[in-house]
């Protein structure tokens, strides 16, 4: 019998040109044996599809099951599924059955996971899985293990939280400010367009209410400037004989003036005739001969018809006749003013002052406010820029103040190059130059306080380094840095110099005055005398507190000495027992001698102010038999220390009492600073 193949040949998976791609000669020497599609052999019932190669994994030997491969050679159609079989899930069985085996291994069985049984307690007690949370709603990705944690850290960030809403509303804003941008630029251009519609429409209107006889004159208008237009050409007519003629015309066909829009063509005649009338005119020796030949101009700005405004009003201008006015201030004015300016010294400021005012009374306040900003003001920052300090004598403040009344604020613009220009100059200043105080002075009232202020706090270092360097000693002193400070009073304010004193002088001055009552030879009339000629020195700032508390810091300490025996046998006769007594004899001294000098002490801490001045208090509460250590109850930082009843602590040299309360308590009363003798007063207050 002869032996068929099965009645459906073998189906190929792949087409001709995936096989060729993926082998190559092996497919071209299959179909140069005849292949031409389905399975091998006569009835093409043999294998259609190549045998797949699986490699196997580093590491894994034979499976207990063998090398069997689920594949398919002949391309037989698989059972038809249903939907439901299609979507149905996989079960985990299965996915767990073509894992790899396990069971060729040795020790396979310790491998087996293991069953453990728990309580319900015990499932409850267990910690629940953390939950991780990713919030990408913000700029910023954040991971919260709850929604609790999540909401607590949004309250306790509250500015953080907000980054997204600032970072939509800068988007928002930056849009809209775009579009209200661009709106605003619409709307000015079809404000313009509106306005040039409404010119045009009054010159039709009065074009049509012309009528014949309008419209020949009309022409005779046309003639007339053409005539205008040809002496012109000739030149046989000035600016000013154009402005009156231009006159006569509106005066006699307004409404043919108006129709014909005769104002723009007068405009631009006059532009060629200003040059030749203007040419040789010197605006800054006689600015009202050239602005003279611009009056038949100003005149016709006033006959101009419009609506009427505010200024005209006043007796000024309507708009029409600014506009006017302007544009011919601008091709006709200006560039002879800017062409005559460039040889004006702006240090002769009175020239350029008369220009502006004849501008001012011949033309217009706008005109004139047009020639101080756009032809003045330049030329002023020219100047500024090539101003020197430190080889220039000329003050800039000698011909910039001027202009002040004239250009206001707009002379802002020259503060930061001048404040720049002097603060160089004050590098290399020295106290002893008085140049300083008559450059500076006259921009106090000028000057803003960002550009005054850098001025003064540098000056206020030169001389707090000048009376930081003075020496001091009770004879031969050299008082020129002093009288270099208080020279700058009232262009600085009293505080700040009592502020320089209090850093760099009286630190020294203090050390110097203990210095010379320890001395076994101090006279106390000379330590007195020396004191009041200071004080004198001084007496301009005697409204300042810290002024004041530094002298009476030096009374304590004459006294304190004088008490304790350290001055002279010719000083002990002179012993001061009270506050009255020092100040009569203040009023007793003679004439203030301020002859004092020598090399410069090293400044004095307040610490060693306040150790002497405690163990000063120590030594009379030993004397008047008081009881005097410190406490445990600290105030405002400061130990506070018992004098007999009392209650005492030392801040920068002056002792501050509270007096014990009635009832026991630590303090019977507010904190005041007192003297020596209401502190003896106090401390024995309840003495036996």
């Amino acid at each position: 019998a002869k032996e068929e193949g099965p009645k459906l040949p073998s189906k190929n998976k792949m087409s001709f040109g995936q096989m060729a791609t993926n082998y190559g000669k092996g497919f071209a020497m299959l179909q140069k044996m005849g292949f031409t599609g389905g399975g091998l052999g006569r009835h093409n019932d043999g294998i259609a599809n190549p045998i797949e190669v699986h490699r196997r994994q580093a590491g894994q030997g034979l499976q207990d099951e063998g090398e069997k491969v689920g594949q398919d050679l002949f391309g037989t159609e698989t059972d038809v599924k249903t939907l439901e079989e299609l979507l149905a899930p996989k079960a985990k069985a299965k996915a767990a059955a073509e894992q790899a085996s396990q069971g060729w291994k040795k020790n396979s069985s310790s491998h087996r996971p293991k069953v453990s049984y728990k309580t319900a307690a015990e499932v409850a007690a267990e910690k629940p899985q953390t939950m991780r949370i990713v919030d990408m709603r913000g700029p910023e990705v954040k991971v919260a293990s709850s929604f609790n944690e999540l909401a607590q850290s949004l309250s306790n960030d509250a500015i953080n939280s907000l980054k997204e809403m600032r970072h939509n509303t800068r988007k928002l804003v930056a849009r809209y400010e775009e579009k209200i941008r661009t709106n605003a630029d619409r709307q000015k251009y079809y404000e313009n367009i509106l306005l040039s519609a409404s010119t045009e429409q009054e010159r039709i209107q009065a074009a049509e209410s012309l009528g014949v006889r309008g419209t020949r004159s009309c022409r005779e208008l046309a003639q007339e400037l053409q005539q205008l237009h040809e002496r012109l050409t000739a030149g046989e007519i000035s600016l000013r004989e154009m402005g009156t003629s231009i006159n006569k015309i509106l005066d006699e066909r307004p409404k043919e003036f108006q129709a014909l829009g005769a104002l723009d063509v007068a405009l631009s005649l006059a532009a060629p005739a200003a040059s030749t009338s203007l040419a040789k005119w010197k605006p800054l020796v006689a600015p009202e001969e050239g602005l003279k030949e611009l009056a038949p101009w100003v005149k016709l700005c006033a006959s101009l018809p419009g609506a009427n405004s505010k200024a005209s009003r006043r007796g000024g201008l309507n708009d029409a006749g600014s506009s006017f006015l302007r544009r011919l201030s601008d091709i006709a004015l200006l560039p002879r003013l800017r062409a005559a300016i460039v040889e004006w010294e702006p240090r002769q400021f009175e020239a350029g002052l008369r220009l502006v005012e004849s501008c001012r009374k011949l033309l217009s306040t706008e005109i004139a406010d047009e020639v101080a900003i756009q032809v003045v003001l330049p030329r002023l920052r020219s100047q500024v820029d090539s101003w020197d300090p430190r080889v220039d004598r000329t003050a800039p403040h000698s011909w910039i103040h001027p202009w002040l009344d004239i250009l206001g604020r707009r002379l802002e613009v020259l503060w930061a190059p001048i404040r720049f220009k002097l603060s160089t100059s004050l590098d290399r200043w020295h106290p002893s130059d008085p140049s300083a105080f008559s450059l500076l002075r006259p921009w106090q009232q000028v000057f803003d306080m960002a550009n005054w202020e850098p001025l003064m706090e540098k000056v206020l270092s030169r001389l707090d380094r000048s009376l930081a360097d003075m020496p001091i000693k009770p004879d031969g002193q050299d008082l020129e840095p002093v009288k270099n400070l208080l020279a700058w009073r009232g262009v600085l304010p009293d505080d700040a110099i009592a502020r320089v004193l209090d850093h760099s002088f009286f630190p020294s001055w203090h050390q110097a005055l203990r210095s010379w009552l320890r001395m076994p030879t101090c006279v106390f009339d000379e330590v007195l005398e020396w004191y009041g000629g200071w004080k004198a020195e001084l007496q301009v700032l005697r409204e300042e507190g810290s002024i004041q508390k530094q002298f009476a810091q030096a009374l304590e300490v004459m006294k304190a000495t004088m008490a304790a025996g350290g001055v002279g046998a010719a000083a002990e006769e002179n012993v001061v027992d009270s506050d009255s007594e020092m100040e009569a004899a203040e009023a007793s001294m003679p004439g203030r001698s301020n002859s004092f000098g020598g090399a410069a002490p090293a400044p004095v801490a307040s610490e060693e102010v306040t150790l002497s001045l405690t163990d000063y208090l120590a030594e009379i509460a030993g004397e008047e038999g008081l009881v005097f250590k410190p406490k445990k109850m600290p105030h405002n930082g400061k130990q506070v220390y018992q004098f007999g009843s009392a209650s005492l602590y030392v801040e920068r040299s002056e002792v501050y009492v509270a007096p014990k309360a009635a009832s026991g308590g630590e303090v019977g009363g507010p904190w005041r600073p007192v003297s020596m003798d209401e502190l003896l007063k106090l401390g024995k207050l309840a003495m036996p």
